[in-house]
């Protein structure tokens, strides 16, 4: 998350869970359930596990091995919420939902999903993302934001394959995609 802010707009009702059936074949061994304070060692593994390269398209900067605890923590506990998929008891991948800051009036939520590098390509991302829109949407998100570095050729395409008519702003090596809900 590039933009999170502090303080998020007054609280909006949110059903328990939003119905969505984004499954795949490829993707239905894969459980998915809220993040936890209690994934931060799964996490911090699962990310310690990635190619410098995933890293970096998610962050857009650096990560230490093993990843610091300040760098984890928001990312279960953000001020939206957060998902984790698993694989024989492992993190195999991560997404949340944050409101974005310096957004214009229109309440805005930022989306961002990390997979790992063995489970790339197999919907899982869409199908998390997907998850973190519908969960934004209903807690008042009237627009969703995803920041994305313009290398990430396929998050790029998942993107514009998903939300096909979502404004694309380049923001030096960033591309910032603004998408419009309900989706």
């Amino acid at each position: 998350m590039n933009q999170t802010q502090l303080s998020p707009p007054p609280p909006v009702a949110v059903p328990a869970s939003p119905t969505l059936d984004v499954a795949s074949p490829r993707t239905d061994a894969f459980p998915i359930r809220r993040a936890t304070g209690g994934d931060l060692g799964k996490l911090s593994e699962m990310l310690d596990g990635l190619s410098e390269l995933s890293l970096y398209f998610r962050f857009q900067t650096a990560v230490g091995h093993p990843p610091r605890a300040s760098l984890i923590e928001p990312l279960l506990n953000p001020n939206g919420e957060s998902w984790v998929a698993e694989h024989d008891n492992r993190l195999i991948a991560h997404a949340m939902w944050a409101w974005a800051h310096g957004a214009p009036a229109t309440p805005t939520a930022e989306l961002a999903a990390i997979v790992a590098d063995p489970y790339q390509g197999r919907g899982l991302g869409l199908r998390l993302l997907t998850l973190a829109a519908a969960h934004a949407t209903a807690a008042g998100a009237a627009q969703l934001l995803l920041v994305v570095s313009s290398a990430n050729d396929r998050t790029l395409r998942l993107i514009r394959r998903r939300w096909p008519t979502a404004p694309a702003e380049r923001d030096g090596a960033l591309i910032n995609f603004t998408v419009p809900t309900p989706i």
